[in-house]
């Protein structure tokens, strides 16, 4: 958001416009059209808005405005100003109710704690597109940041083996200290040699034969990095990948590999309604855990006047276990 803000990442906006991202929120007031959510109810905000004659129209509230003219258009009317505001609104769509009496009284979560729901859902978006299953083998790459850190997280409460990579070594190390103990989860420090890097993935595959899928959060720098095409040399035939990351560059792909060992690749932004309400019940469940459960420990709050300290401190933060959070 810093970058954003300050232009160095250049996303298109309409301005001016209240910035805004993912929320958790009471219901002030709600709609003639809706027949199940009430005014106090807790509720999962996705800032994802798509048009309603066109799904495949689609910008992220207060942040990324698209790239077409119908983008722009649905940006420039009701859905300009986001949730860096007292009151915020939303299509009635993009509100998830959560059960406050079971995650919250019951499970013993705090409202902050539940804030890491809108970081997981972007990961279990892609590993739904690509139907990871429960005993298959998942590389996640880089998963030393934020979204890979949640990527990890979420696959490994999805019941598949997990491969993290990337080359911060430290980070991967909190990693293992969360998941090492399970059987299911393993690391695999990069380097940037290609031979070099398939040789470490392979030797920490359950198979011999390669990982099931793979999963990239690459950063916008990583765009001649050569950790995607290391990963991808080391799926098994008929293997899975899908892009989420920030690259807004060309990458270099390997025809051959991609046609020989019949490789689906595929990019997937964000996620769809019945992910966010499967990632849900995961929690409610049991089986995604939350809070220092996965590692996340530490939670900075500001107040909304507050907004630039908030944004000058989550630059400062990088990879899983923190996030900064503005509260009304």
């Amino acid at each position: 958001m810093n970058e954003i803000l300050n232009g160095t990442r250049p996303y298109p906006l309409s301005l001016p416009l209240v910035p805004g991202g993912t929320a958790l929120a009471r219901i002030s007031q709600i709609g003639s059209d809706t027949t199940s959510l009430t005014v106090g109810q807790l509720v999962f905000c996705d800032v994802t808005i798509r048009a309603r004659d066109d799904p495949s129209t689609s910008f992220l509230f207060g942040i990324h405005g698209g790239f077409s003219p119908s983008t722009k258009k649905l940006m420039d009317g009701e859905w300009r100003n986001a949730t860096w505001a007292e009151y915020a609104k939303f299509p009635l769509e993009n509100l998830y109710p959560i059960d406050e009496e079971l995650v919250i009284q019951g499970m013993g979560y705090s409202i902050p704690e539940l804030t890491s729901l809108s970081i997981c859902a972007v990961p279990f978006g892609g590993l739904s597109e690509i139907d990871v299953k429960p005993g298959q083998t998942v590389i996640v790459a880089p998963a030393t940041g934020s979204y890979g850190g949640a990527a990890v997280t979420v696959a490994m409460a999805m019941g598949a083996r997990v491969l993290a990579a990337g080359r911060n070594v430290t980070k991967l190390s909190g990693l293992e200290v969360l998941y090492g103990k399970t059987g299911r989860f393993r690391t695999a420090a990069l380097t940037g040699e290609v031979e070099t890097d398939i040789a470490t993935l392979m030797a920490a595959c359950w198979s011999p034969k390669g990982a099931d899928s793979y999963i990239d959060f690459s950063p916008p720098a990583a765009a001649s990095s050569t950790h995607i095409t290391s990963c991808l040399s080391s799926l098994r035939s008929f293997g899975r990948c899908v892009l989420m990351g920030g690259i807004l560059d060309n990458i270099s792909l390997s025809y051959p590999l991609i046609v020989f060992k019949n490789l689906r690749v595929q990019g997937r932004f964000m996620f769809e309604r019945e992910h966010v309400e499967r990632l849900i019940k995961l929690v409610e469940a049991g089986n995604l855990k939350m809070g220092k459960e996965i590692g996340m420990v530490k939670f900075e709050k500001f107040g909304l006047e507050e907004w630039e300290k908030a944004v000058e401190e989550a630059a400062k933060q990088s990879g899983w276990g923190s996030q900064v959070l503005l509260t009304p």
